[in-house]
This record gives C-alpha cells, sequence and structure tokens, in this order.
C-alpha cells in the first residue's frame, strides 16, 4: 500500500507539472525563476 501512495504522488506532480508546460508553451511565455522570500 506504501508503493502505491508514492506512485500516486509522483503521478500527481508529473501531471502538475506537465500542465504548467503545456500552458506555458500553448501562451508561448517564458520560465523566470523568481527568488522567493523564505527559500535558500
Amino acid at each position: 500500500m506504501r508503493t502505491k501512495g508514492q506512485r500516486r504522488a509522483v503521478v500527481a506532480v508529473a501531471r502538475k507539472l506537465a500542465i504548467l508546460l503545456h500552458r506555458m508553451w500553448t501562451d508561448g511565455t517564458e520560465f523566470r525563476p523568481v527568488m522567493v522570500e523564505g527559500t535558500v
């Protein structure tokens, strides 16, 4: 059961990334990494 949950989490992250990249591709926007407060 533990591996099933881990696989599901990996698929969820991959799906979110795929949606984000597809949106950026269709809009023609560029990726701009921005430093967020609280991160190193």
